[in-house]
């Protein structure tokens, strides 16, 4: 039988993560640097600040150290996301075996 609290914390955990990717379209003028700046950016960033928002509430259930610490480990990821927005900019298909041969 289904867990109606699992079902609650999954419609609430993407849920925010969908608003943030909305929200990141349409502020994605404001919150990336100019050569970043796309709609596809916008949705990265706004997924990226979303997905942080909703974990660290969810980590309030925990405690507040626990909270912290998700917080912390969904900002050291940031450091990808210039990579990510670029790759997300490009017209360029993904090509998985071509990434693995030239690593």
């Amino acid at each position: 039988m289904l867990d109606w609290s699992a079902i609650q914390f999954g419609l609430i955990d993407n849920g925010v993560l969908a608003l943030g990717m909305i929200f990141g379209v349409e502020w994605g003028d404001y919150l990336l640097p100019k050569r970043f700046k796309s709609k596809a950016g916008g949705a990265v960033m706004g997924g990226f600040i979303g997905n942080l928002v909703s974990d660290a509430v969810a980590g309030l259930a925990i405690g507040l150290h626990f909270t912290i610490g998700v917080t912390v480990g969904c900002i050291i990821p940031a450091t990808l996301l210039p990579f990510v927005i670029k790759r997300a900019n490009s017209n360029k298909p993904l090509r998985i075996r071509e990434m693995i041969s030239n690593a």
